[in-house]
């Protein structure tokens, strides 16, 4: 009498001989991985992106990461925020494309694409810099996106103006290196390309947000075209590396050399303080302090309406506010980083390294202000990064 296995498979095996496989594994109908619509087609990813792995017998060719801004870790919530992103990722270096260019993000609906700007990529160590504009950032909420990478056949290309159109008339990330030519140093806002005077690839130096630019408190200098008008409100900031000197040391610096049609902002004036103003209706008597501090981000918001001054340090608030009592009417086309001319007194070269300086035409809140510190002094702790998902 033959054993219980023995006859179990056979059974198995009578069951088995009146079905039929497709050589793909798939059933009777469904389209291959790689055909039009099938599950390998953009078109017909799911609408939450797909956070199943595929099957074994379809290898995933496509992945994602989550990127989780927990509630709590901004203190408003903020719009058109760009959001930095730092990653050293050995999944990106195993997937992601030799050029990067398959790197791009999308919202937490795993569809909608997000305006991105890469800003330094290692295929070899999967080192990532890159900046991206989610939606919103909610206080109390958290805030998740998806940085997408591998084979997609048509990945979102890059989108530097999208990403800083909420304010920003011009960001200079000073990753380049200075050539001495006209627009040489990119405006990732796309409108104030400036050109590095007597500086050249020796200026370009690590700083915090990949590299910046050194400069001599001579004659070193960026020039471009200046974005702001009249009375307009505005918001200057940068990070600085400011070292101690006796001169002044002027890190932006806009308009004419005449009363009320210049902003400038220093980070060493008289008494060694950050000074800012509009020529003639100057504050020069902030009491913040930066020299030899080391890396510290620097503010200056004006209101426009109400002529009222900020300082912030580090996110924080740092002076003010105060009230100028003249009439704010910035005239000319001119601009400088660095430096400033000779009707703005001499020297006036900045002794230190520069690092993201922007310009923007609002007046930023407290709130946004400790964001981007937050978000640039300590990527990593901003947001938590997920398991890689492969996608169908």
């Amino acid at each position: 009498m033959p054993s219980r296995s023995v006859v179990t498979h056979a059974l198995v095996l009578a069951a088995l001989a009146g079905c039929k496989f497709d050589p793909a594994g798939l059933a009777p109908g469904e389209p291959p991985v790689d055909a039009p619509g099938g599950p390998g087609d953009d078109a017909a990813m799911p609408a939450d992106g797909g956070d199943v792995d595929p099957d074994a017998s379809t290898p995933a060719v496509r992945f994602r990461k989550a990127l989780t801004i927990a509630a709590g870790t901004v203190d408003a919530a903020l719009a058109g925020f760009p959001l930095y992103v730092e990653l050293t990722d050995g999944d990106l270096a195993a997937r992601a494309s030799a050029a990067g260019d398959d790197l791009h993000f999308v919202a937490a609906d795993g569809s909608t694409v997000l305006d991105h700007e890469v800003q330094a990529w290692d295929e070899a160590t999967g080192y990532l810099e890159a900046w991206v504009r989610p939606p919103s950032l909610p206080s109390d909420a958290s805030t998740t996106i998806y940085l997408r990478y591998g084979a997609f056949a048509s990945p979102p290309a890059e989108d530097p103006a999208g990403v800083w159109q909420n304010g920003f008339v011009a960001v200079w990330h000073l990753d380049d290196t200075p050539q001495g030519g006209a627009g040489d140093i990119t405006d990732a806002a796309g409108a104030a390309d400036a050109t590095s005077v007597a500086m050249n690839a020796s200026n370009r130096v690590a700083a915090v947000l990949g590299d910046g630019l050194t400069f001599d408190g001579n004659t070193e200098q960026l020039t471009f075209t200046s974005p702001l008008t009249g009375a307009t409100p505005h918001t200057f900031s940068a990070w600085v590396d400011q070292d101690t000197v006796a001169h002044n040391s002027a890190l932006i610096v806009i308009g004419n050399g005449a009363c009320a049609q210049a902003r400038w902002l220093h980070t060493r004036y008289v008494g060694g303080l950050v000074a800012a103003g509009f020529y003639c209706d100057d504050w020069g008597t902030s009491g913040v302090d930066v020299q030899a501090d080391g890396w510290t981000l620097v503010h200056w918001t004006y209101s426009g309406t109400g002529a009222q001054s900020r300082l912030y340090r580090d996110g924080e608030a740092a002076a003010g506010p105060f009230t100028h009592l003249g009439t704010q009417s910035t005239a000319g086309t001119a601009g400088y980083i660095g430096n400033a001319p000779v009707a703005f007194g001499n020297p006036m070269g900045l002794l230190g390294t520069l690092d993201e300086v922007r310009i923007a035409d609002v007046a930023r809140s407290a709130e946004w202000i400790a964001a981007e510190h937050a978000n640039q002094r300590e990527p990593a702790a901003f947001y938590a990064v997920g398991a890689e998902q492969g996608l169908p």
